[in-house]
């Protein structure tokens, strides 16, 4: 998360160790203090509400039907691209990301 990637950074810079320059640093996370630190951090943002919203439906359908299929739900998050990622591609356009978000919104049965 975005508290052990700042402490992390902190860390690295005691031992004279650059962010991005040296090291590249990112979090899953993406609380307010991404943007806040002395090397804003790049983040994956968690959908957090959509997350405990879509919890709390499937236990509630658990609970309708026990015997039911277990399925897995994958939301999309959002990568938001900050300061502590060195690019290593020429160029200064954001490499592009491919589909609609970084996670597969489906509902997948598990073995």
């Amino acid at each position: 998360g975005d508290f052990i990637a700042a402490g992390i950074i902190n860390a690295l810079k005691k031992r004279n160790i650059r962010v991005p320059q040296d090291v590249s640093v990112m979090s899953i996370d993406g609380f307010n203090l991404a943007a806040i630190e002395d090397v804003p951090l790049t983040a994956v943002h968690v959908p957090r509400d959509e997350l405990g919203t879509e919890a709390v439906h499937m236990l509630q359908q658990r609970l309708v039907r026990p015997d039911a299929t277990v399925g897995a739900l994958l939301l999309y998050g959002k990568l938001v691209i900050r300061e502590s990622v060195r690019r290593i591609r020429p160029g200064k356009e954001p490499t592009p990301i491919k589909g609609d978000g970084l996670y597969d919104y489906r509902l997948s049965s598990v073995q």
